[in-house]
């Protein structure tokens, strides 16, 4: 008791302390924070005001400028249409930004105004004299931009508006030709009145000659002057007034100059009283309510201890004299409490223990019964439905549906993580699937089924919002799994008993990923249940690859498979497989017929299946199909150019030998015969033999004349013009280059030799 009373006297000691700081400094600190805050708002508020007339303030110099505007200004005549064209191009101004109440265009030399609400006017019957007047004084014409001033609005019967006139003279000094532009204040200064929503708050901004720019009040002189006094022309800030007759209130204040041309200063002004009022009721309330508490936790407190006490320490005392008879034993502490401590922590430790073997024995338990559940186990609905009983499954008996979450790219997961790895990852995504659906008043039940997905038991009727949910948890995974995941939403079982038929159904449906790509949500309801037909190459699509296929014009043939595979996609996954398998066939076909070689194993049948398998989406496939046609038309065209190649040499060789004796066998000769190009000809010819034509030729004709230098007696001028050479200087030449000695010399020398 002494504890107690000691403990709560400690604890009024500090809140009696504590309530008296904050009954002294509440209101002080309160202002502060509301002082700082308000000033920061009209700093900002300020700042962006200022910024949009400085915007208009440059729009109206860049309208001014215009060449039209200029010229009619200046004219001393124009038409009726030069003068629609100048209203049009005024109304495309006031339209360009809603704070632009009206534009006009003052001509001094008609004596016209063209205005853009009412069009041409007389200067002399123009509603707005005000303007003209000032114009027309040269002590206000100085200051033509930014004139504060109250303009009344013509026709509408509506009351004056305040606005902010920018002129442009053209020919200041000379007339009052001008360009004037309008800017609605009100609506100027709609982000100061939208900055907080105190009652009786006062908003007025002035320029730098006291001029009202904008006031939420009409303000006479002296306020003007009060606030004046009050407020710092170079810096923001705030501080609490008293105006006369008035109230103290909070004055905050903010400069801001207009592109140097003018100097506004920003005030806002609240009154003290609202912002404290209702803090001082509360403050004084809740002291109220502190020493009512105190009163009643006092009293509770002492009859506790005559009515709790005595009980609580009886039944101490049972608990220590039968733990000790059935635990002799064990040795705990003398003192009461960390004795009672002892025997409550080992108890709990037992009771945790049972808990937890019991939950997850019931958890693997119920996880067991749904994927036997889906997996086709149970036959009777009076089975399946005493099972929801005994394992606690919430489920309604009728209008069940099956979502399936299923792991792209799962060929990818595979080969990077073991199934332990997987098997957390299922997990993860199961609890994601109930953490982000269990807002929904829909009752379900997720169930790992291994490999690559999740099935989802869910009683949610079809409905836009229950997708955007299925979406939003493929959102998450993503997030925080780093994985995408394609959902396919079967449709509703007719009768519990079709659980596994409507599971394969909507497995197979996640295959439509196929065509709608990765991360998609694919819902059974939406999707057209009549069957496609298998897409087959049209025969003059065909036509046009078999005339593709031997001049090795890839781009036709990718143009025509592009073409089919927009038309696949319009196909159901089954259809969309087969017809593509069916063009690789037919492509594999048309291929062979033009290859001398059979074609690489990777366009069988089997690898063919297993790839568009392994590729998931038809967004996949279509890069990894047009990478392999190109890669074995190049192939092909690699093949039958060599193929090619060594024919023309061997054709040109023979033709060498039957001409041999021709003077006029040349390089040209060759290639005109045939038929291709010198230059072409010549730098095959190398490429393929390493040697030239010429030297080609010089061989042969040097070959048959060194062994007919030995085989007769014949002259060697004879000899040597027979094989073609009509200059003996060029032979010689040639012939000891390649001998090192003169024919002479050579038909001596192995002469003698064959005696």
């Amino acid at each position: 008791m002494k504890l107690i009373f000691y403990f709560v006297s400690a604890n009024v000691l500090v809140l009696a302390i504590s309530s008296a700081l904050l009954y002294l400094q509440s209101s002080k600190t309160l202002l502060e924070e509301i002082g700082d805050h308000s000033e920061s708002l009209l700093v900002n508020g300020a700042g962006n005001t200022a910024r949009l007339m400085e915007w208009a303030l440059e729009f109206s110099f860049s309208s001014s400028n215009d060449s039209a505007l200029k010229v009619y200004a200046l004219s001393d005549q124009y038409s009726d249409f030069e003068t629609f064209e100048v209203w049009s191009r005024l109304t495309d101004i006031k339209n360009a930004n809603p704070s632009i109440d009206s534009v006009y265009l003052i001509n001094d030399y008609t004596h016209t105004v063209v205005d853009s609400r009412l069009g041409l006017n007389d200067a002399e019957t123009f509603y707005d004299q005000d303007i003209i007047k000032r114009l027309q004084d040269p002590v206000t014409a100085k200051h033509s931009v930014l004139i504060p001033r109250t303009l009344s609005v013509p026709l509408t019967g509506d009351s004056p508006k305040e606005v902010m006139t920018i002129v442009r003279f053209y020919e200041k000094g000379s007339s009052i030709s001008a360009f004037v532009l309008n800017v609605d204040t009100h609506h100027l200064m709609s982000l100061l009145q939208n900055n907080s929503n105190y009652a009786n708050r006062l908003i007025t901004v002035l320029n730098d000659r006291n001029e009202t720019i904008f006031s939420s009040i009409p303000l006479n002189p002296e306020q003007i002057a009060e606030f004046r006094s009050n407020e710092s022309k170079t810096t923001s800030g705030w501080k609490l007034f008293q105006p006369l007759n008035q109230g103290e209130q909070l004055m905050v204040y903010a400069n801001s100059s207009i592109k140097g041309i003018q100097d506004w200063t920003f005030i806002e002004t609240i009154p003290k009283s609202v912002i404290l009022g209702k803090i001082t009721v509360l403050r004084n309330t809740s002291l109220i309510l502190f020493f009512i508490l105190f009163a009643a936790s006092m009293t509770v407190i002492v009859l506790i201890s005559k009515r709790v006490y005595s009980p609580i320490q009886e039944l101490i005392s049972r608990v220590m004299q039968q733990h000790q008879a059935e635990n002799p034993g064990e040795r705990y502490s003398a003192n009461e409490l960390d004795y009672l401590s002892n025997v409550f922590t080992s108890q709990r430790n037992q009771i945790h223990e049972l808990t937890e073997q019991w939950r997850q024995n019931r958890i693997l338990g119920r996880e067991r019964f749904l994927r036997d559940f889906l997996g086709d186990i149970y036959h009777s609905t009076e089975e399946i439905s005493f099972q929801f009983q005994e394992w606690g499954i919430d489920l309604p008996e009728d209008q069940l549906s099956v979502a399936i979450f299923r792991i792209d790219r799962f060929s990818e997961f595979l080969n990077a993580y073991a199934e332990k790895d997987r098997r957390l990852l299922r997990f993860a995504m199961s609890n994601i699937i109930q953490e982000s659906l269990q807002s929904s008043k829909h009752k379900l039940q997720t169930v790992d089924m291994g490999n690559d997905h999740v099935a989802v038991v869910l009683s949610a009727p079809l409905s836009e919002e229950f997708t955007k949910k299925l979406h939003v948890s493929q959102q998450l995974m993503e997030q925080y799994l780093s994985i995408g995941t394609t959902v396919a939403w079967g449709r509703v079982l007719p009768s519990l008993t079709d659980m596994h038929e409507v599971y394969m159904e909507t497995y197979e449906l996640t295959q439509e990923r196929f065509r709608f790509g990765q991360g998609s949500l694919i819902v059974k309801a939406w999707l057209t249940d009549e069957p496609g037909e298998l897409y087959h190459l049209p025969v003059d699509k065909e036509r046009q690859i078999a005339q593709a296929l031997p001049k090795s014009d890839a781009d036709t043939v990718l143009k025509i498979i592009r073409l089919a595979v927009v038309k696949l996609r319009e196909l159901p996954y089954f259809e969309c497989k087969m017809s593509l398998i069916t063009l690789f066939m037919n492509i594999r076909r048309l291929m062979q017929e033009h290859s001398s070689q059979p074609l690489p194993s990777s366009w069988s049948l089997t690898a063919i299946e297993n790839q568009i398998i392994q590729q998931e989406t038809m967004d996949n496939v279509v890069p990894w199909m047009e990478a392999l046609i190109m890669k074995t038309l190049e192939d092909i065209a690699a093949v039958r150019s060599l193929s090619r190649n060594v024919a023309l040499i061997e054709q040109a060789d023979l033709f060498i030998e039957e001409q041999l004796t021709d003077p006029n066998l040349s390089a040209k000769m060759l290639a005109d015969h045939l038929g291709l190009s010198v230059n072409y000809f010549r730098s095959l010819y190398r490429a393929e033999t390493n040697q030239s034509i010429t030297d080609k030729i010089s061989e042969k004709r040097l070959n048959h004349i060194s062994r007919d230098l030995l085989a007769s007696d014949s002259p060697i001028e004879q000899i040597i013009h027979h094989y073609g050479f009509s200059s003996l200087n060029t032979f010689y030449s040639i012939f000891k280059k390649v001998y090192g000695i003169t024919p002479a010399q050579y038909r001596r020398m192995h002469k003698k030799d064959t005696c």
